[in-house]
């Protein structure tokens, strides 16, 4: 039987927490005297890399300082996630279930520390669905190269990725797979073959992928 892969993407394709990730940020840009971060800058990096975040939210500071913010900024959110959680998308557990019926499950995500994607397994208690993550830039890999590493390790002969941003089709363009866009999400007006307007229309759309 041919192994075959859903490999989601995280912030603004399974869950949003835009508002608390603007608390934390600014809790710690206030206790370091520093500019207010905007609500649309902190919407801005969601798909980003630990580099490309730090330089949105910090563009006037050098780079090794801003990602030490940065790093604080995470452990500060990703505490309060782990206690309280975020919003996970409506009806995810139950989609999540069907596809998990022919599919294996995985997350890739460009966020630089595991427990960010923890935090959304163990507090939506969706753990049991997925067979593996990666937090592609805490091991240094472009989401591209990460997805690939996925597809090999886990020899899948046909394999989705879902998502929401620019860069996100960029990086199934690199692991040549199938894209489907979240336009739920943060990217803005993606022309892609395969969209869904919300998390529950995923397992119909999957349908109509023809694999090359």
């Amino acid at each position: 039987m041919k192994r075959k892969g859903i490999i989601f993407d995280l912030d603004g394709t399974l869950w949003e927490v835009t508002q608390q990730t603007f608390k934390s940020a600014n809790e710690v840009a206030k206790k370091h005297n520093l500019q207010e971060i905007s609500i649309e800058t902190i919407c801005s990096v969601f798909g980003l890399n630990s580099k490309e975040s730090a330089k949105r939210y910090f563009p006037y500071l050098d780079l090794n300082d801003s990602l030490k913010l940065m790093d604080e900024i995470s452990t500060l959110n990703i505490n309060h996630l782990q206690k309280y959680g975020g919003n996970v998308y409506p009806n995810l557990e139950k989609v999540l279930k069907k596809l998990k019926e022919n599919y294996e499950l995985f997350i890739v995500s460009n966020t630089g520390h595991n427990e960010y994607i923890d935090a959304f397994l163990i507090s939506s208690k969706l753990k049991l669905y997925f067979t593996d993550y990666i937090a592609a830039s805490k091991i240094n890999l472009s989401k591209g190269d990460a997805i690939k590493k996925i597809i090999s390790e886990y020899k899948l002969k046909e394999s989705i990725y879902v998502g929401d941003t620019q860069k996100d089709l960029e990086a199934t363009t690199i692991a040549q797979i199938p894209f489907i866009y979240a336009k739920y999400g943060f990217g803005n007006s993606i022309n892609t073959k395969y969209s869904i307007e919300s998390i529950e229309e995923l397992p119909n759309i999957i349908q109509n992928i023809n694999f090359e």
